[in-house]
């Protein structure tokens, strides 16, 4: 069964330009596999030494983020549209001395009613703009991108960890 793979820029290097190529597989690891197998060197720009996706490349299933389904061994079909897309994040000090920084707070199903985002910006000196949200069965992401002095920003990743909610770094990696 051939399913379209959507290339970002950075790794079209290996798929000699193609912006898609056509993998089999009967599951994302099978083809992630695959697409190693017929690109090679395209395989270690997506996966990391442990077998798992990396942390800045996010992979959609027709559109819904894999994270949310089974990860590597969510099940693809005939037609299915896999997108490969590297998350890319900056932090540049203004004049005032404040920092943008992005992030993904990953929250379990408990934590999902609470508004620990809401708290977070009555509590701190940070701005906080979510980019993109998801929730599916018992867990929900959120990108957000974090504005303020960086002690701020520490200390309110540091809040957020002790309540449960995991964050992770949208990494300005870019595949290369």
């Amino acid at each position: 069964m051939a399913i379209t793979v959507r290339i970002p820029t950075p790794l079209r290097k290996y798929t000699q330009g193609r912006d898609e190529v056509s993998v089999e597989g009967a599951n994302l690891r099978e083809l992630l596999q695959n697409l190693e197998k017929d690109h090679k060197g395209i395989g270690q720009r997506i996966m990391d030494d442990k077998g798992g996706v990396r942390r800045f490349v996010n992979i959609y299933l027709n559109d819904e983020d894999v994270r949310f389904k089974k990860n590597l061994d969510t099940p693809i079909k005939d037609g299915d549209v896999i997108s490969i897309i590297p998350a890319i994040a900056g932090g540049v000090p203004d004049r005032s001395g404040k920092v943008k920084k992005k992030v993904y707070l990953t929250y379990k199903r408990t934590l999902l009613n609470k508004p620990v985002i809401w708290e977070a910006c009555r509590k701190f000196d940070v701005v906080i703009n979510i980019g993109t949200a998801s929730v599916s069965g018992d867990i929900g992401l959120v990108g957000v991108e974090l504005e303020g002095p960086p002690e701020e920003i520490e200390q309110v990743i540091k809040w957020f960890t002790k309540r449960g909610v995991k964050v992770e770094p949208i990494e300005q990696t870019v595949l290369e």
